[in-house]
């Protein structure tokens, strides 16, 4: 596991900025993540981690910090704490190849396995084309497409020859517009949400109800991803990616 872009972060010491275009920090942030990677080159993982956490104390949301911090976190054996930190970046950095195979290696090696199902060519495709459309990159199209929907409509109105053209013209980059609009809310909204959450502790029961007394019906283990659906009194609602769902206690997951 390598530290993500090392040397173009040192070069860059008053400014840390994610590919995603969303957020620029100053120079205290700045030296701290650098001060963290060299923690994390000494094979101090510790420090690291205080340093990268210390950074993100102070507001910042950057892919690469959460890379780092989850590299940290494997090295250190806190296997939940780097799938989560894993997650984060990818959420930052949905196209990211280095975050994709460090999740994936992490995934495989813990206790609870996902279950696996039949992937087309046509469906690994549209996901790796939906995983390189970061925000920034959704932002930048959107704006295109609104800046040529303006101009076919204005076309329109006043040539009219070939109007039929000029109708299927705005039409298509309608939809365009439309199209990235949704995509860019949905990414928004799965950054900005908590609905899943991973398992901190090495097992937590899952019970039938929000208490101790209800039924145990299932165990999970540490990195497990889960959805939420509801908290009530220290209690959280959640479904398994099997479709099973359960109670567990809140301060054995942590959301992502």
């Amino acid at each position: 596991m390598r530290l993500s872009r090392y040397i173009i972060i040192q070069l860059c010491v008053f400014q840390l900025v994610s590919t995603s275009g969303l957020y620029a920090v100053g120079p205290d942030a700045a030296a701290g993540y650098n001060r963290g990677n060299m923690l994390y080159r000494k094979g101090n993982y510790r420090d690291a981690i205080l340093e990268y956490n210390k950074v993100l104390a102070t507001g910042v949301a950057n892919g690469h910090l959460y890379y780092n911090l989850g590299n940290a976190y494997y090295k250190s054996g806190k296997l939940g704490r780097a799938i989560i930190a894993y997650e984060r970046a990818q959420q930052l950095l949905p196209g990211d190849e280095d975050i994709k195979a460090n999740l994936l290696f992490a995934n495989a090696v813990k206790k609870d396995r996902d279950p696996e199902g039949e992937v087309g060519l046509l469906l690994r495709a549209v996901d790796s084309l939906y995983g390189s459309l970061t925000e920034h990159r959704l932002t930048i199209l959107d704006s295109l497409f609104l800046f040529l929907l303006i101009g076919a409509g204005t076309c329109l109105i006043w040539f009219d020859s070939r109007r039929v053209l000029w109708i299927c013209l705005v039409s298509l980059l309608g939809l365009g517009f439309g199209g990235t609009t949704l995509l860019l809310a949905n990414r928004i909204g799965a950054r900005t949400s908590n609905s899943h959450a991973v398992v901190l502790p090495d097992a937590l029961m899952g019970r039938s109800g929000p208490g101790e007394d209800f039924l145990q019906v299932f165990e999970i283990h540490e990195g497990t991803k889960v959805s939420i659906q509801r908290v009530e009194e220290g209690w959280m609602l959640i479904r398994l990616s099997n479709g099973v769902g359960g109670w567990v206690p809140l301060g054995g997951l942590e959301a992502i």
